[in-house]
């Protein structure tokens, strides 16, 4: 609050509330509001008031209005002192003290500053006086002529204080502040000979007699070419003064005698237009930082500031900028301006850069009259009079760069602030702005929010409850302040209740609005999608359909049934409109309130059909990939449903492993959205190519999955696979999903729980009479028996394997069974039948060129001689293991040769040898970020330690 100001009409109409300056609602309530305040202590007639609010003359129902009127106006006087409407007859008085309502105030201060004998006094009072200006008088009320004509009266007296601040300036002998503000000043007001007149003493005792004669030469110019006069006879006697460098100019007393004679001019006071700074604010410390420092930089290097704020809906852009404007004000002496752009919000069409000029120039004292009607001159003026100042301008909620251009300061010193849903590449690129891209809030910046709002002792109460918020809000400041307020308004209602209103994703919007629409999320993000272009809101509604958590470009194409080209330029338009996230490596993601809404914007058979067109993509992509980078592999051999488009393509294992790395959480995702109850209405045509989907690509993930360690991630996948096949009624998918379900818990260490899916995978098996899924059920549970350190039972696993291999014919299976029977052989210390049944696994995998199965042979012969102590043996086999898998860029199998080859060396005593080995095979598990990594730091941290050293066992 200004002072002790409780009603303000010097700018827009605004009444002090608990808190807050409040604008009454409506045209008609400011202007009657503004009437009787302008008329404090005074009976205003009916006729009087009935002729201000109805210029075209009142309708019938004139005075049953103005009742109406007048009960508003007494409710939100209510909180003002003394503040009430009283009745006298057929008129109405407003009473309030005098000194709570701005104009009174400011009539006051400069009356008490005229009687002010010292003029420094008088200078403070008149600074008091315009500081309460906030722009043009009633600047919020409809013009009309009788408004008009109490603007132009308010404008007067305000020139009026101006004129006496600037003599009292000169007379104090603050020449140089007074040649600082004055030609701002004039620039406004051309043809002001006194202000002039001052202009020129102060440049004459300033020691720029020069600079003193050319304000006459230009000011006789302008005169003689727009009215066809002749400068005063005041100013010329002033001027022939300077030309004779009369001394008594360099009096004050005397060179400003002339001044009060003939009171006309005009000069700067400060705007100050800045709304409010938020009330509640959390976080954001970095980001103010990094604005004051841009600043800094660039007044350092005496360049034009411009700064821009973008992010998406609700982010808290014009918070931010608010925030940081009220926190760095004082360093813009000359003031603030402040305009809302429109760019984005309900309103049909964004204020145009000249109403935002015409704005700015009232605000900076320009009369009406005297505002050009050209955009360029506009422009001009404008430019002028920001020339040599230095002011803020915030620019909040701009559409774009044409908007904001011609808004921009022709020099240095001020610094213009930017906000925008859209990123403003034009202004980086041509006008060096800074752009700060505005994210969400972290989790312990909403909790502050939270806190700020509700308390601290809620949130300590509710912690659990407000963290669930703070994830279902996504961080979103917006979504935060609405969920805050609906808890505000219902103290006894828990945050829990809350927050499972807005667990349901499909009507999460819905819990996010309070009936304002400015603070309803969904209308929020509307006023941005309603700008997209066609292509570009179906981009945008097609990328919620997308199961997540990001997407490449190529598959946004694929998913909207695009060239790359086309969807290029949607994800484009996206981008700059803060719709879609953009990272360094170019992939895109949806903020999750966003994808909600994009989610409500999509058809179902649109949803649908996207869907499919995904899984087109992902499944032959993944096998490629699979193939390149796992070339020894074993392939899943059902035959693949023939894609729409051709499929991806990758120049080679490096490029494909990379692919798989930057998907595999989205390969993960789509598995899931392919296992979507809604297909289940397709299911006529899309049974069979779903079984292949979900199949395939489930082999296609658990190699990827098992060789980088992503065993959760692996786990889930086939849990979405056991569901699916099921739904589907499809047993052999079933009993391939619990297989690899049971191999990946194996790794997750839930051996009970690989057991359980193991015998459904094999009683599926046994009813299919398929030899070979038996077989490789029989290989899990060895492994399951091998973990537990039961070795009897794993070799009698091993060996039910081989038998069902060969009753399947299938010889890779066989060679890989006998290779298992001589692993577990060598652990229960058979030594030679373990050489035995390894010895002949390696001859079958080199018959049939099984490259991989020749490698994992060759380590365990290796193993097998380590455990019979014929090390030198086993180093030779293990060497051998390791120059195959070389060949055929096996790593992650190779790393385990490496541990078991160094565990041979540290037994023989070359324990330098064994440092060696264990340090590369950490830098490839590293490398692959496998959680078997830790299993080599141990070893080597034991060697450091001198401590005895974990054994390898794995195969």
């Amino acid at each position: 609050m200004d002072g002790e100001v409780w009603l303000r009409v010097l700018g827009p109409v605004e009444l002090w509330g608990k808190d807050a300056w409040l604008t009454p609602s409506g045209p008609q309530l400011r202007l009657l509001l503004a009437f009787l305040a302008l008329s404090t202590g005074q009976v205003v007639p009916v006729d009087d008031l009935a002729d201000v609010l109805w210029p075209e003359g009142p309708p019938p129902s004139a005075r049953a209005s103005l009742q109406i009127l007048l009960v508003r106006l007494r409710k939100i006087l209510a909180d003002v002192p003394g503040g009430t409407v009283e009745r006298y007859g057929d008129a109405y008085q407003l009473q309030v003290r005098r000194d709570l309502v701005d104009v009174h105030r400011f009539r006051s201060l400069v009356s008490s500053a005229r009687d002010d004998s010292n003029d420094h006094d008088a200078i403070d009072a008149l600074d008091q006086a315009l500081a309460l200006w906030r722009g043009s008088a009633l600047v919020d009320v409809p013009g009309t002529a009788k408004v008009d004509a109490i603007r132009a009266g308010l404008a007067e007296e305000h020139l009026l204080a101006v004129q006496d601040r600037f003599g009292r300036l000169l007379a104090a002998g603050r020449d140089g502040q007074a040649a600082a503000e004055i030609p701002l000043v004039l620039a406004r007001h051309p043809l002001a000979e006194q202000l002039a007149g001052m202009l020129m003493i102060a440049w004459y005792r300033c020691g720029r007699q020069a600079d003193a004669l050319q304000v006459f030469r230009n000011l006789r110019g302008r005169l003689a070419g727009e009215l066809g006069v002749e400068p005063g006879p005041e100013l010329q006697r002033l001027h022939q003064q300077i030309l004779a460098a009369d001394s008594r100019l360099a009096d004050p007393p005397n060179g400003t005698a002339w001044l009060a004679r003939a009171p006309n001019g005009a000069a700067a006071v400060a705007p100050r237009q800045l709304p409010a700074a938020p009330a509640h604010f959390a976080g954001r410390r970095r980001e103010l930082d990094l604005l004051t420092g841009w600043l800094d930089a660039g007044f350092a290097a005496a360049e034009p500031v411009i700064l821009t704020i973008g992010g998406t809906a609700g982010v808290g852009k014009t918070a931010l900028a608010l925030r940081w404007s009220h926190r760095i004000q004082h360093r813009f002496p000359d003031g603030q301006l402040y305009v809302n752009l429109r760019g984005f919000d309900a309103s049909p069409a964004p204020v145009a850069p000249t109403e935002a000029i015409g704005g700015f120039l009232e605000s900076l004292g320009v009369p009406a009259a005297r505002i050009p009607q050209r955009p360029d001159a506009l422009a001009g003026l404008y430019r002028s009079l920001l020339a040599g100042k230095r002011m803020l301008i915030v620019l909040d909620n701009a559409r774009d760069e044409e908007q904001v251009r011609p808004l921009l300061p022709g020099s240095p010193g001020c610094a213009v602030l930017v906000t925008s849903r859209n990123q403003f590449a034009g202004l980086v690129a041509a006008e060096g702005a800074r752009p700060l891209p505005l994210d969400v809030l972290t989790a312990d910046e909403a909790r502050q929010l939270l806190a700020a709002r509700l308390g601290d002792a809620r949130i300590a109460a509710e912690g659990e409850q407000a963290a669930e918020l703070i994830t279902l809000c996504a961080g979103l400041p917006l979504a935060l302040a609405i969920t805050a307020a609906r808890a505000v308004v219902r103290p006894a209602a828990p945050l829990a209740a809350l927050a499972a209103g807005l667990r349901d994703t499909r009507h999460r919007l819905d819990g996010l609005t309070v009936g304002d629409r400015a603070a309803d999320v969904r209308a929020v993000f509307s006023w941005s999608y309603r700008l997209l272009s066609e292509p570009g809101a179906r981009m945008f509604r097609l990328l919620g359909a997308h199961p997540g958590p990001d997407i490449s470009l190529p598959a946004a194409a694929r998913l909207a049934g695009v060239s790359e080209q086309a969807a290029g330029h949607a994800v484009a338009e996206l981008i700059k409109a803060n719709l879609v996230q953009e990272d360094a490596a170019g992939r895109l993601a949806l903020h999750d309130l966003l994808r909600a809404y994009a989610v409500e914007l999509t058809g179902e058979a649109e949803r649908h059909t996207a869907i499919r067109r995904l899984l087109d993509y992902y499944l032959p992509a993944a096998h490629a990939a699979v193939e390149l980078a796992y070339p020894a592999a074993q392939r899943f051999t059902a035959a693949l449903p023939a894609p729409a488009q051709p499929p991806a393509r990758f120049a080679g294992s490096a490029q494909a492993l990379a692919w798989l790395q930057a998907e595999h959480r989205v390969l993960l995702a789509v598995t899931a959205a392919a296992g979507d109850g809604g297909f289940d209405a397709h299911a006529a045509q899309l049974s069979a190519a779903l079984r292949e989907h979900f199949t395939s690509l489930s082999v296609a993930l658990r190699e990827h999955f098992a060789r980088r360690g992503y065993y959760a991630d692996w786990a889930q996948a086939e849990r979405t696979a056991v569901t699916a096949a099921r739904r589907l009624g499809d047993r052999a998918a079933e009993a391939v999903a619990h297989k690899t379900l049971a191999d990946a818990l194996i790794q997750l260490g839930s051996w009970a729980d690989a057991q359980t899916h193991l015998r459904d995978g094999l009683r599926l098996y046994r009813q299919l009479d398929d030899h070979a899924g038996q077989a490789v059920c029989h290989c899990i549970a060895a492994r399951i028996f091998e973990l537990q350190g039961n070795h009897d039972q794993a070799l009698h696993q091993a060996q039910n394997a081989f038998r069902r291999y060969r009753a399947a014919a299938d010889a890779v299976g066989q060679a890989g069974a006998l290779n298992g029977m001589g692993w577990f052989s060598a652990h229960l210390g058979y030594h030679r039948r373990a050489l035995s049944y390894c010895g002949r696994a390696l001859q079958m995998h080199r018959d049939l060129g099984d490259r991989l199965g020749e490698a994992t042979t060759l380590d365990s012969l290796g193993y097998c001689c380590h455990r019979g102590g014929r090390h030198e043996q086993a180093v030779a086999f293990y060497q051998q293991a390791l120059g195959v898998y070389a060949d055929v860029g096996e790593r992650y199998f190779r790393a385990q040769t490496l541990m078991r080859l160094g565990e041979t060396h540290r037994v023989s005593g070359s324990v330098a040898a064994a440092r060696d080995l264990w340090q590369e095979a950490l830098s490839i598990l590293d490398g692959m970020q496998h959680p078997g990594a830790d299993l080599a730091r141990g070893k080597l941290a034991g060697m450091m330690a001198g401590n005895e050293l974990p054994t390898a066992t794995s195969s």
